[in-house]
């Protein structure tokens, strides 16, 4: 890792990011390698903490983060026009990031969330991890393994044109998809690889059950997990 003088952490693995929901994120913390970089946003530092784990940075605006070590490291920075999680993903630098503790919770929050995918100036994914869903950004094509009938939902983070795609019930070839006019909720996988591609656009996400998490990190990190 290292930091420039626009404090902009730059990783070459994976890193993973702990929010503030009050959700349970134990057991997906285990299931990630242990040798990628952990680092909390604002009060996310507190849930690493209660498990007895120690972030490497601390960043955020320090408004719900309490009791923190006086040796841990942090970048508190100012500013209530975006949120804890846009300020981080505005100085991670990193193949991917994986977040926890952004979804389910608050019903805002998690829009919240969702708006600060829709806003990155970058195309590298980004996989947000809640209870029941996996959120995965992203700005290109992808390939990854789905059981028959399992849920796939397309959702545009701004105008998103799409190419030929396969193992979908309902292919995605040629349509533009955008917020309040086309979107992809509640698609399903035929089984074997679901293959999308993306034309044009401004990313989209790729929504699937929790349980699918693995597979999603093997297709945006093939090397990694």
């Amino acid at each position: 890792m290292s930091s420039s003088t626009e404090t902009l952490f730059r990783y070459d693995t994976p890193v993973i990011l702990v929010g503030a929901s009050p959700v349970p994120i134990s057991e997906t913390l285990s299931a990630l390698p242990a040798s990628w970089p952990v680092l909390a946003a604002d009060g996310g530092a507190n849930a690493l903490l209660d498990l007895d784990r120690r972030p490497a940075m601390v960043i955020g605006d320090m408004d719900s983060a309490r009791g923190l070590p006086d040796d841990l490291p942090r970048l508190a920075l100012d500013g209530q026009d975006d949120t804890d999680l846009q300020k981080c993903l505005a100085r991670i630098e990193t193949p991917l990031l994986v977040g926890l503790g952004f979804l389910d919770g608050r019903f805002d929050h998690a829009l919240a969330a969702m708006h600060a995918l829709m806003v990155l100036d970058h195309q590298q994914p980004v996989m947000l991890v809640g209870t029941h869903d996996v959120v995965l950004r992203l700005c290109g094509d992808v390939t990854f393994d789905a059981e028959a009938g399992s849920r796939v939902s397309i959702w545009p983070l701004g105008t998103q044109d799409f190419g030929p795609s396969e193992g979908l019930r309902w292919q995605l070839d040629g349509l533009q998809m955008a917020p309040g006019a086309l979107i992809g909720t509640s698609n399903e996988a035929t089984g074997g690889p679901v293959s999308i591609r993306a034309g044009a656009g401004q990313g989209y996400a790729v929504i699937l059950p929790r349980v699918a998490m693995p597979r999603l990190l093997e297709a945006v990190t093939p090397s990694a997990v």
